[in-house]
């Protein structure tokens, strides 16, 4: 049964100092997720800026609407329908390369029961040996491997201490293969925008390669507006309150309007920089903000009012997908690049369409959207392999063919008639499409781009979102600077605040706690993490 929301009568909007100050202007300065530890050091050690690679746009395939940088991404109605070639060979020695990922597909067929892998070996002209690790276990498996001196050709950079150092000690060097203009000798990574190779320099030396999503990585609600519109909602909430109304419209029987907290959705709505943010030129956190408080009560009274999900707090997010799949939740917190994986991963659902949600100011007009890292990762070559530099960035390379091209088409869909079939120029996948699924793009990525298959008015409309909510962004000033502290003690600070946001919104400590819990993360080794990321910013503007 669903009750009404009662709208929080207490406010303590904190406008100084936060809202216009951090806005779209950190462009230049792009960010991750609201707590990463941040990949390299940018541009800040000696002859880092000289280090980064020119930005050489792939121009061979037009897209339907243009990217606007910082704004959009390319959109594409339709795959090509006569997809260009882009390798020229193949691009390996003929020796064994062995790399090491992280996934969160279940682990496919093995190397001699896989067609797409066995096509990927020949296409490449050496034997890939990947060993795919699910995401969760991923840092452990990293670790292990990291103590006992195995690190593949290729291996996804997990969570250790002393990044830095650990690069310039394990990661082979690519600086005079990759710096400015050379590295037009592989135009594939030369498509990644500039942004994205922040991330790889360590002390002034690129020591990796982006795993670039650009902004295909932003926060998203993302609503089943078939579902709305059988209830006869066709426009958004136009504030908190008529967000919690419709929340309650939406729920009933075995249906909830959220699967999961709409947390981050609104404080957005309220204009609060998640964790880190640059004001007036200085590196800062947002965690004693007041309005957090605000953005936690009022996420209380929806789960108060019995909108949310009963299971929220423990649903891992495969069933948080399954439940919007399914239609018992309506509106559903992600990225926004499940906007297009949802469709594929539920085309058997009838009349299915998904929206995404403005993010709708609090007390009516915009509020802010967050924008994340460029990058989801970022992968290394051994140092031990430095011999084979050439060759492991051309397989690189290889693996980050532009969108439109034959290559990308395989790398992403595999092989016509066994993985995909083509519905006029687009594949429609089959049920042997998750065989491509073996962690290959960990190596390496293309840019992504705005694409669903014979969804034109998606397509449209998701070009449109990005165009809009970059109006008025947040972007996280994290990207390519680097904390130690934050490396040892960040993930478990967030672990007990986001604890303690939990414990709040299901009611087992009162919203005045949050209070408590920034003081602890503060003196727990927040503090310092400040104080390093402001050192680090400095040395990045200087």
């Amino acid at each position: 049964m669903s009750h009404s929301v009662r709208i929080p009568t207490r406010r303590t909007f904190l406008t100084a100092g936060l809202g216009g100050a951090a806005l779209a202007g950190l462009a230049a300065c792009s960010g991750g997720g609201s707590g990463s530890p941040g990949g390299g050091d940018g541009a800040s050690g000696e002859g880092g800026a000289d280090a980064l690679p020119a930005y050489v746009p792939y121009t061979a395939v037009e897209p339907d609407l243009g990217e606007q940088e910082g704004r959009t991404s390319n959109g594409f109605f339709a795959y090509p329908a006569e997809p260009r070639a882009y390798a020229d060979g193949t691009p390996g020695d003929g020796q064994p390369i062995t790399a090491m990922v992280p996934t969160a597909f279940a682990i496919p067929p093995t190397m001699n029961q896989n067609a797409f892998w066995q096509e990927l070996n020949e296409r490449l002209g050496s034997e890939l040996n990947i060993t795919a690790t699910p995401s969760g276990e991923y840092d452990a498996k990293f670790a292990t491997t990291v103590a006992g001196d195995t690190l593949s050709d290729f291996f996804y950079v997990g969570s250790t201490q002393s990044l830095p150092q650990f690069m310039a000690a394990k990661a082979a060097d690519l600086t005079d293969h990759l710096a400015g203009v050379a590295i037009n000798d592989y135009p594939a990574l030369a498509n990644l925008p500039t942004a994205s190779w922040q991330e790889c320099i360590f002390e002034g030396r690129i020591r990796a390669l982006p795993i670039q999503r650009g902004l295909m990585s932003q926060p998203a609600v993302l609503v089943r507006a078939d579902l709305l519109a059988a209830q006869g909602v066709t426009e958004p909430p136009a504030d908190f309150e008529d967000l919690a109304a419709l929340s309650t419209q939406l729920t009933g029987g075995n249906t909830w309007a959220w699967g999961s907290f709409p947390l981050g959705y609104v404080r957005s709505m309220l204009d609060i920089p998640s964790y880190w943010f640059v004001d007036g030129g200085e590196f800062a956190t947002s965690l004693e903000d007041e309005r957090h408080q605000d953005a936690l009560e009022a996420v209380r009274t929806l789960q108060q009012a019995g909108v949310i999900n009963p299971d929220a707090a423990v649903a891992p997010s495969s069933t948080l997908k399954d439940w919007f799949g399914a239609g018992t939740s309506i509106l559903h917190n992600d990225s926004f690049v499940a906007w297009f994986s949802l469709y594929n991963q539920y085309s058997s659902v009838e009349g299915l369409e998904i929206q995404a949600y403005p993010v709708i100011g609090f007390d009516g007009g915009i509020g802010t959207q967050q924008i994340n890292k460029p990058n989801v990762g970022i992968t290394a070559i051994s140092a031990d392999s430095d011999d084979r530099i050439e060759t492991l960035l051309k397989v690189a390379d290889y693996h980050a063919a532009p969108f439109g091209t034959e290559e990308y088409l395989f790398i992403h869909y595999g092989i016509e008639g066994i993985h995909y079939d083509l519905d006029g120029p687009d594949p429609a996948v089959t049920e042997r499409a998750s065989e491509i699924n073996i962690g290959s793009i960990y190596i390496s990525d293309a840019s992504r781009v705005i694409y669903s298959a014979k969804r034109q008015e998606t397509v449209q409309s998701a070009w449109d979102w990005q165009h809009a909510v970059s109006d008025k962004s947040f972007i996280d000033p994290t990207n390519g600077l680097y904390s130690e502290t934050a490396s040892q003690q960040l993930a478990s600070l967030r672990t007990n605040l986001e604890s303690a946001e939990i414990d709040i919104i299901l009611g087992r400590r009162p919203v005045s706690d949050w209070t408590a819990a920034v003081e602890a993360f503060m003196s727990g080794g927040g503090s310092q993490i400040l104080d390093e990321y402001k050192a680090a910013h400095a040395a990045l503007q200087s």
